[in-house]
């Protein structure tokens, strides 16, 4: 791996970042009916998880990258796993971009 790929401790960092924001979300989803600052709360959680969605996505495809094998008919199965998992982060950052535009167009 070069220097410039990113490592497997950088990845799981973001992906703290995004279990954090996440908590964040679920403990104040449970006062949202109620409180305006809930509904803040929410909205700067998912705000927070489709940022890091992205930055892993990056790192992600970073890493399938360094397992690309070069002149190969069939990518390996590591690159193939880190794609699906850089597109699911990807997925992740667009649907709570959505939510925390639908929690702005509602408040």
């Amino acid at each position: 791996m070069s220097s410039g790929t990113p490592r497997w401790r950088n990845v799981e960092t973001t992906a703290e970042l995004i279990e954090q924001a996440g908590r964040r979300l679920e403990h104040g989803s449970r006062d949202l009916a109620r409180s305006p600052e809930a509904i803040v709360e929410a909205r700067e959680a998912l705000l927070v998880i489709t940022a890091t969605s992205a930055r892993l996505a990056r790192q992600l495809d970073g890493l399938a990258s360094a397992f690309k094998q070069p002149n190969s008919a069939e990518p390996s199965a590591v690159h193939v796993a880190l794609d699906q998992a850089a597109a699911a982060a990807e997925d992740l950052g667009n649907s709570t971009k959505v939510a925390a535009q639908a929690i702005y167009d509602g408040e």
